[in-house]
């Protein structure tokens, strides 16, 4: 059977559909084994905005690779440190907020690989998968780089020409873009509609797989019409929810 991060990787590649969701505070190895799906393609694990840290990381790292689900962190900033130690814990690749400069993804590309494509230092216990060499490492993880800002949108042709052999995949922080253009968490607003289609159109003239955070099914319908084929979809927290309030529903 094909891992999927193999699968994942042939998708990006080929700008196929691509699902994924978002964990931002379930803890509990167990819960995530229950999580997976045939068809979900990835997971974000969010330490910018979600109660991860390096220590409860971990256990969900080890269970996602156990039972072969990619894992993508989605780290703080564009610092050397924060990009390579997830790597060193387990994580399959990383998302990288607010990118603008061809700066903060040499900053990536640095923690991200190895020499000499970059300058990761060579540690931790599940930094290499069971007989994975420096070489396939280097070629393996995956780095999406969140664009939620217009400098972001104007640097993004350079950035594709300069780094576009180490992106996975360019991906919108819809809330975050909302605020940059002024219409705060409207992301359905005249000018964030235009941003967006902005950010779809430039990668499709490159040929790079792009996506952007669907709150749910109907955002995932509109922004894959749009031109999104990374529709990472949902949290943890909204599914909870979601489960809790259908079956009271039902139940009335």
């Amino acid at each position: 059977m094909i891992r999927k991060c193999e699968r994942l990787r042939e998708k990006l590649k080929k700008n196929e559909i691509v699902r994924g969701t978002c964990f931002t505070i379930i803890s509990d190895p167990i819960i995530i084994q229950k999580m997976d799906h045939p068809d979900l393609d990835f997971v974000v694990l969010d330490m910018e905005h979600g109660r991860y840290d390096a220590q409860n990381i971990v256990p969900i790292l080890n269970t996602c690779r156990t039972i072969g689900l990619p894992t993508i962190v989605r780290v703080q900033d564009a610092l050397y440190h924060l990009v390579a130690k997830p790597l060193d814990m387990g994580a399959d690749g990383i998302m990288l907020p607010r990118t603008e400069t061809l700066e903060q993804l040499k900053t990536a590309v640095d923690g991200l690989c190895f020499f000499p494509i970059g300058r990761k230092g060579n540690g931790g216990i599940a930094q290499l998968l069971p007989g994975e060499t420096i070489e396939e490492f280097n070629q393996s993880r995956f780095l999406m780089p969140q664009i939620e800002s217009p400098k972001g949108i104007e640097n993004l042709p350079s950035m594709i020409e300069t780094y576009g052999k180490h992106i996975s995949a360019i991906i919108i922080g819809p809330y975050d873009m909302s605020v940059m253009v002024g219409t705060p968490c409207n992301i359905y607003s005249e000018i964030m509609i235009d941003s967006i289609k902005k950010v779809f159109d430039i990668c499709h003239s490159y040929q790079m797989s792009c996506g952007i955070f669907c709150n749910n099914y109907s955002d995932a319908i509109r922004f894959r019409n749009m031109g999104a084929n990374v529709l990472w979809t949902g949290t943890d927290g909204q599914f909870l929810s979601m489960g809790l309030h259908n079956t009271l529903s039902d139940l009335m």
